[in-house]
């Protein structure tokens, strides 16, 4: 037996009798009586159900259903975007959604709409003065436009120094200057991604196969220091008179405390405040946003796992201190980056921290899996397959049931009969684990053995 590495419609009825017929007929004047007063009993409860609905302020919304999932239904601003479940908690965040988008010469009422299922984006908006946001886009903010002489004018003027504005449900005002104008394939889906602050504007319904794209640069207020509001992991941003700097980063993915398929993310950080009088941290909000927009609200269990205690009460006149702020996110997630969000609740004032993410698969990618065992149990029912796995990354690895399979040449997945040691299999950065499998023995001569991103070619199993 040879172990070799492997690559990666009805119809109308019309009645004949003349209508004096009818009339001479009492039993047809008693049936018209009846038929009357039914007709009038409907109406009067058409009157009051309308009135009644308009009492409660519901709205009628017309138009073509599309792709995109709908209209803000159900998706009102205070509802609670998911992101995440375990067996005994939700993780989620609550959205401050955009009612109005200010250009340089025109307003416009900002609706809400979700990206459908098959994840494209195809709103019909056909009230003039109506612009549409792409729900959870709050790093980068997506704006659809319909497709018009005039807005297309007005996207087309835009010039260097011009301002557009966002204002929200909560009273935020945000502000972005025009940075670039192009055209992109309406298949183009760079226009969602959540990586820098600012805005995106969409025109809608363009006839062919591209469609009109404005970006815009975040401002920041003249508050802020020119630190800027966009910094890298050990720089330092300014938040009005508080200033911030993430010293590390912790991805934690072995404590037995943790709920099944999650990690934890954890930030430790300087914060200062430079102002002249005390500062309530209350009105400070910690959010973590993946490079998919997906968005993380502070976890207690992760935040006392950093290397310092979570941020409370007042920060004195000049006074310095060490937090920690701790999220869970899912355990196989790819993200190239994290985004660390703090926001002044009181101003709107934000600051984002662009942080490196080496957990999930660039952690997998970190690992060498040898095997130095794999032989026929002596009942010939099995096969038993012994080998190791060194983490050769700086941040921890854990490998769950689902990181290992054994699989025929036609595909076909063999049952797993015993493992040693249980999973999941957390193996801390540097070191190694060893561990044993027990497979239903597969009826070909040849397998392919998987653990995570390394597969193995064996060989003379029959």
């Amino acid at each position: 037996m040879s172990i070799e590495p492997q690559e990666n419609a009805p119809t109308e009825n019309s009645s004949t009798a003349s209508w004096r017929d009818s009339l001479s007929n009492p039993a047809v004047l008693v049936a018209g009586g009846i038929a009357a007063v039914a007709l009038l009993a409907v109406i009067v409860l058409t009157v009051i159900l309308v009135q009644q609905g308009q009492d409660d302020g519901v709205e009628t919304v017309s138009g073509t259903p599309t792709p995109f999932g709908g209209s803000e239904d159900g998706l009102l601003a205070g509802d609670p975007l998911v992101v995440g479940m375990s067996d005994s908690d939700t993780i989620s965040v609550t959205l401050d959604s955009p009612v109005t988008l200010g250009l340089p010469t025109q307003q416009f009422n900002v609706q809400t709409q979700v990206i459908g299922a098959d994840g494209t984006w195809t709103p019909s908006v056909d009230e003039p003065g109506t612009a549409v946001w792409v729900y959870g886009t709050i790093v980068n903010y997506v704006v659809g436009l319909p497709d018009s002489d005039e807005n297309r004018a007005l996207l087309e003027g835009l010039a260097p120094g011009d301002e557009m504005t966002l204002a929200t449900r909560g009273g935020t005002r945000y502000t972005f200057s025009f940075n670039s104008r192009t055209t992109v394939p309406v298949t183009n889906r760079d226009v969602f991604a959540q990586t820098t602050p600012g805005i995106t504007l969409v025109m809608l319904g363009s006839e062919g196969a591209e469609r009109l794209v404005v970006n815009g640069r975040y401002v920041v207020a003249e508050t802020d220091s020119q630190a800027g509001n966009v910094v890298s992991l050990g720089e330092t941003a300014q938040l009005e008179n508080i200033q911030l700097t993430v010293n590390s980063t912790t991805y934690i993915a072995d404590r037995a405390e943790i709920p099944p398929g999650f990690a934890l993310f954890v930030v430790d950080y300087q914060i200062q405040n430079v102002g002249l009088t005390a500062f309530d941290t209350g009105n400070l909000q910690l959010g973590l946003v993946d490079s998919l927009g997906n968005q993380y609200v502070l976890r207690p269990l992760a935040t006392q796992l950093g290397n310092f205690p979570g941020l409370s009460g007042f920060l004195n006149a000049n006074q310095v201190t060490q937090a920690s702020a701790g999220y869970q996110i899912p355990l196989g997630l790819e993200s190239e980056t994290l985004s660390w969000v703090v926001t002044n609740s009181n101003s709107g004032a934000q600051v984002y921290v662009t942080l490196p993410f080496t957990g999930g698969a660039a952690a997998a990618a970190g690992s060498n899996v040898s095997l130095a065992r794999v032989e026929v149990s002596t009942d010939l029912t099995s096969l038993i397959i012994g080998g190791q796995v060194t983490n050769l990354g700086t941040q921890p690895l854990v490998i769950t049931e689902s990181d290992v399979a054994l699989q025929g040449p036609d595909g076909s997945v063999y049952l797993l009969l015993s493992t040693n040691p249980p999973f999941p299999w957390p193996v801390p950065p540097g070191q190694t684990l060893q561990f044993f499998l027990t497979y239903q023995r597969p009826p070909t001569d040849t397998a392919v053995f998987r653990v995570l991103n390394q597969g193995f070619q064996l060989t003379s199993l029959r």
